[in-house]
């Protein structure tokens, strides 16, 4: 499984609101982290979900997640990540690897993964 995390600096989750430069992609194996890289996002343009062009490019940095970990995210952004099938987790976190952390135990409290 693999975990979208929004990063401008490839450690800590961005703020919310602030343009995402990139995602920390963690490589999840039942509940361990085997391995992590971070994809910048590309496009020059401000990267507003609800614009198609944005989500599009957003759409092909993430094909293989299943999940986005965000500290903060609009409506309209919510909705189309969870029509293509992403699971969105709002954390407050800063680290990255922390965020991940949680969210695999909540997913270990749920018995989604054994």
């Amino acid at each position: 499984m693999k975990i979208a995390i929004e990063s401008n600096d490839g450690v800590t989750i961005k703020s919310p609101f602030i343009r995402t430069r990139g995602y920390l992609v963690y490589d999840i194996n039942e509940s361990d982290i085997i391995g992590y890289e971070y994809r910048q996002n590309k496009e020059k343009r401000s990267p507003v979900i609800e614009n198609s062009v944005s989500f599009i490019n957003i759409q092909s940095l993430l094909k293989d997640c299943k999940t986005v970990i965000s500290r903060g995210m609009d409506r309209s952004s919510l909705k189309q990540f969870r029509q293509k099938g992403i699971d969105v987790f709002i954390t407050f976190k800063t680290s990255a690897k922390d965020a991940v952390g949680l969210y695999l135990k909540e997913l270990l409290m749920e018995g989604a993964i054994h």
